[in-house]
């Protein structure tokens, strides 16, 4: 079995999702990465995981602990 390492992806990649306070990153059982959105679950307009990157979001609020980089 190979040994899975953290890869940093810059927001470009990720877009809006980079830095908000709504998402959530989420790992599966067979190591697979995902970015929920937490809006989705009170608001039906918000997928639960966006297709990214995330140019433009009604829901966008800025994460004031988290960086331009995230760890996926």
């Amino acid at each position: 079995m190979s040994e899975r390492r953290a890869e940093k992806i810059d927001a470009s990649t990720l877009g809006l999702c980079a830095n908000c306070r709504h998402a959530r990153q989420i790992e599966s059982a067979k190591g697979s990465q995902f970015l929920l959105c937490q809006l989705s679950q009170s608001d039906p307009n918000f997928r639960k995981y966006p297709r990214l990157p995330v140019l433009r979001c009604s829901g966008y609020e800025p994460d004031p602990g988290s960086s331009s980089t995230v760890t996926v």
